[in-house]
């Protein structure tokens, strides 16, 4: 049976953390161990966690004096330190349903090549309960659908494997989120597959969150396209495209090379039709839609 390392980044999290430590040793899959880095939390983190260590022996602390500064450099920080056959990111505010982790095991039976698999999940708030019961509304299939996106699958939802993780194991110098930089390599390097299924409680509005609350609502999204103020490409998730390809660029095939190419020739262009075209001739789309992407290429500047 696989081994698995959980992977979770804390700050100040001791009002929900509990209750997610509770829902991983609740899992119906047992053999994991739970890898904790504290980014210098202030508040009862810390002594929770320990609580708990005492509780499930799975349940470790990395404490080695590094404060990383944010929950991107935290994550990359444990995903370094994962060694395990499986790894999964972990929010330290969510609640897990029990098979999350038996469901998503099981998509890499007898799989010996890269892979990363995601489960949707609740929106979910403390006062209000379930907002929305899909959270992910639309993933990429490819690359051409992961470039303009300016985001990744969240976290807390992508497991990955070994074959995975080996292929990623030069960290650029610049990564906006450790989601992105994982569904980036995924479509680059490996097959990206989900669970079609809502397996966790995903938490949202609150001061305390490591990472951002999400855009959950598609029509919204939709409807965002006709922001003006909004830019197509974001410039954090720009340069962490551009530093994922620096140090990958010999490992991609020609036609990806040819993707990437063309994505930093779009950002850096002022000319409306050479954009469009670029979006045609390469078949970029959002939502699955290449007339999406381009009347959100009228509509608003390129990147900001």
């Amino acid at each position: 049976m696989a081994q698995l390392d959980i992977l979770m980044a804390t700050y100040n999290g001791a009002q929900y953390l509990e209750n997610q430590l509770l829902s991983l040793i609740s899992q119906t899959f047992k053999d994991w161990n739970l890898k904790i880095h504290d980014d210098g939390s202030s508040d009862d983190t810390i002594a929770i966690i320990k609580k708990y260590m005492k509780i499930d022996k799975r349940i470790f602390l990395i404490e080695d004096g590094i404060v990383c500064g944010g929950a991107a450099a935290n994550f990359m920080h444990l995903f370094k330190s994962s060694t395990a056959d499986l790894a999964i990111f972990c929010d330290q505010d969510d609640i897990w349903f029990e098979n999350k982790l038996a469901l998503l095991v099981a998509k890499f039976e007898s799989v010996n090549y890269p892979l990363a698999c995601f489960a949707n999940g609740y929106a979910y708030t403390h006062d209000r309960g379930i907002i929305a019961d899909r959270i992910t509304n639309s993933s990429p299939k490819n690359l051409r659908e992961q470039l303009f996106l300016n985001a990744g699958i969240q976290g807390c939802s992508l497991m990955f494997n070994k074959q995975l993780r080996d292929k990623l194991k030069s960290i650029p110098a610049e990564v906006v989120m450790h989601d992105h930089f994982i569904t980036l390599g995924a479509v680059t390097f490996a097959k990206l597959e989900s669970v079609e299924l809502s397996l966790m409680l995903y938490r949202q509005f609150h001061s305390n969150k490591a990472t951002s609350n999400i855009n959950y609502d598609k029509a919204a999204r939709i409807k965002s396209i006709f922001k003006s103020e909004i830019p197509v490409i974001d410039r954090k998730h720009f340069n962490a495209t551009r530093s994922f390809y620096a140090i990958y660029e010999e490992e991609l095939r020609v036609e990806q090379r040819d993707l990437f190419r063309a994505y930093f020739k779009f950002a850096l262009s002022d000319n409306l039709v050479t954009k469009i075209n670029i979006l045609l001739r390469h078949k970029f789309s959002i939502y699955g839609s290449t007339l999406a992407l381009v009347f959100k290429t009228i509509m608003r500047k390129t990147i900001n």
